[in-house]
């Protein structure tokens, strides 16, 4: 829906986009953790209610990478 603009459900290209953030108004779009918070898009079809997030900021996407993505050789942080 990012990028064509199509709901894959039901084929409507009414979608909403909704915009998280403090600033912007809805401060409900976010993944946190700690004290990081990420906002979220949301890509919202507006027949069905299919709904879509993605992180726009890629410096949010490598937060989450260096928190979620284990390393290779089994290691953790926990002891």
């Amino acid at each position: 829906m990012k990028y064509n603009f199509c709901c894959p459900k039901c084929q409507n290209t009414e979608i909403a986009i909704v915009e998280g953030g403090a600033f912007k108004g809805n401060i409900y779009n976010t993944l946190s953790y700690g004290l990081t918070t990420i906002y979220l898009t949301r890509y919202v079809c507006t027949n069905c209610g299919f709904t879509e997030n993605y992180i726009d900021d890629p410096k949010s996407l490598q937060k989450i990478k260096e928190k979620f993505i284990k390393p290779e050789d089994g290691s953790s942080e926990f002891v």
